[in-house]
């Protein structure tokens, strides 16, 4: 292995020994994820063209891995049995020779040498690196796709651990939104938060304490209803951010209402603040849960 920079280094490694453990889909992305990075990289090459399983993919890579290292052989020989060509002479592997018997001579015994701390950059071990942070070590898998994770990244399930990108894809079977979804359900919203926004703004400026307890149930029943009302003129279909999407507009159709009232009054007025707030704390909260 000639491979200078110690992350492809590493990576190489780590795709071998996968290869090597018989998991050919795993090993395939690592030598992608590498060859990304360093696309020339022969040994990568070679590799993804072990554990591929179209002929031709295999072919291109064998080739590709002799273009940029002519003498290597491993790759000439796997290109021959592929294309069922006699294997040129140079790319032949040496059998072993047979070891012979040599009786062994009698030598008096020297002292040893005081032990020293050596080196051995072939004996090193390499830890997984997480695919997201390339700077930390980690031991967990994707059970999925079986990227290496960090333990800042892994998703506990059932199952094992997970990736985000996998939980990610996961979670879109369930998001089936429109588009025009998103301009539908936050435009029926923000009418509908502009009208109660103003009757909240209107009866709460200086209501008593028990009107402003008042709006913690009031605002989780509108929240709701402005909710079930926006879904259902989409057909109840589901987005990644429509939650966020009409949080912002039920607060926009409040504090529009309240503008006016701090640009005359002042921040002297802003005890009547108070009833607003509890009513959009309790009517977003209501909102967000409903349209997840």
């Amino acid at each position: 292995m000639d491979v200078q920079d110690p992350r492809l280094r590493t990576l190489l490694r780590q795709a071998d020994k996968v290869a090597r453990a018989g998991k050919r889909a795993a090993a395939e992305q690592l030598y992608r994820q590498l060859l990304e990075e360093g696309p020339d990289v022969a040994e990568a090459w070679y590799g993804l063209g072990q554990v591929l399983y179209d002929p031709a993919e295999q072919k291109d890579a064998y080739q590709k891995a002799l273009s940029l290292k002519p003498d290597y052989a491993a790759a000439a020989r796997a290109l021959a049995e592929l294309q069922g060509e006699p294997i040129p002479e140079w790319a032949v592997a040496p059998e072993p020779e047979p070891e012979e018997e040599e009786t062994p001579e009698v030598v008096e015994p020297e002292p040893l040498p005081e032990p020293t701390a050596v080196p051995d950059d072939t004996a090193q071990e390499y830890d997984l690196v997480c695919y997201r942070h390339p700077n930390r070590t980690t031991s967990l898998r994707c059970y999925n796709c079986g990227k290496p994770i960090c333990s800042s990244c892994a998703v506990k399930t059932p199952v094992g651990y997970s990736c985000p990108d996998c939980i990610r894809e996961k979670e879109d079977l369930f998001f089936n939104a429109k588009p025009l979804d998103y301009v539908i359900a936050p435009a029926i919203g923000l009418v509908l938060s502009l009208i109660t926004g103003y009757l909240v703004v209107r009866f709460t400026l200086g209501g008593s304490f028990f009107l402003l307890f008042l709006m913690l149930f009031v605002g989780g029943l509108v929240g709701r209803f402005i909710g079930q009302f926006s879904k259902q003129a989409i057909g109840r279909r589901r987005g990644r951010y429509l939650p966020q999407a009409m949080a912002a507009v039920l607060i926009l159709g409040t504090v529009v209402w309240l503008l006016p009232i701090l640009l005359l009054a002042g921040f002297g007025s802003i005890g009547a603040f108070f009833g607003p707030g509890i009513y959009l704390f309790a009517a977003v909260g209501a909102l967000y849960s409903y349209m997840k």
